[in-house]
C-alpha cells in the first residue's frame, strides 16, 4: 500500500481565521477604550502646559522688555474676547497703555490656537485677562482659568495667576462638577 503524504500548499483554515479574529476582537475591545483615555489625559496635560507656558512667557517678556504684557482669550489671534472663554485660543501681547486689546498685529507676541473638542477653559467672570507689569507682578485679583471636561461637565483643575504674577496649576479628581461653564 502506498502511503500518501498530505502537503499543505498555503493559506489558512477557517478555524485559524476565526481564532485570529476572536483574539483581535478581544484585544481591540480592551485596548481601544484604554488608549482613548490615554489620549484624553494627554490633551488635558497639554492644555495645562500651553496656558501655563504662555503666562510664564508673558511675565518674562514684561520684565525683559520693561513694558506691560497681557494674556487674553482670542480665537482669531488678533483681538481679545470680551468673556472668559479660553478654549478657542489666546494671545500674548504687548500692552503698555492697558488698552485691553492689542494695538496692531505687531503687538501680538504669541498666538495659541484652541485646545480642541471635549475640553473647556473658562475664567471666572471677574477677570477675563491677565496683565503683567514691567516688574513681573499681576496686580488685582487672582486670575483662575478652570479646565473642564465637557462630558459630564467635570472639573479637571485650574491654572491660577496670583498678584505676584506666578502661574501655577492645580489638578483635581474627575468627580467635582465644573463651575463657570457658559
Amino acid at each position: 500500500m502506498a502511503h500518501e503524504a498530505h502537503i499543505r500548499t498555503g493559506g489558512y483554515t477557517l478555524v485559524e481565521l476565526m481564532v485570529t479574529l476572536a483574539v483581535l476582537t478581544v484585544t481591540l475591545t480592551i485596548g481601544v477604550p484604554a488608549f482613548a483615555g490615554v489620549i484624553q489625559r494627554a490633551r488635558e496635560a497639554n492644555a495645562y502646559h500651553l496656558l501655563t507656558a504662555s503666562l510664564a512667557a508673558a511675565r518674562i517678556a514684561a520684565v525683559k522688555d520693561g513694558t506691560a504684557v497681557s494674556v487674553c482669550p482670542s480665537p482669531d489671534g488678533a483681538r481679545c474676547r470680551g468673556d472668559g472663554v479660553w478654549e478657542g485660543g489666546w494671545i500674548v501681547y504687548s500692552d503698555p497703555g492697558d488698552e485691553g486689546q492689542p494695538r496692531d498685529a505687531r503687538a501680538v507676541l504669541q498666538h495659541v490656537e484652541g485646545i480642541g473638542p471635549g475640553l473647556a477653559l473658562r475664567s471666572s467672570s471677574g477677570r477675563k485677562r491677565v496683565r503683567f507689569t514691567p516688574d513681573g507682578w499681576s496686580y488685582g485679583r487672582n486670575l483662575s482659568v478652570r479646565l473642564c471636561g465637557l462630558e459630564g461637565s467635570r472639573l479637571l483643575g485650574k491654572v491660577v495667576v496670583n498678584n505676584a504674577g506666578r502661574p501655577r496649576s492645580e489638578r483635581y479628581g474627575a468627580g467635582e462638577p465644573c463651575p463657570y461653564l457658559l
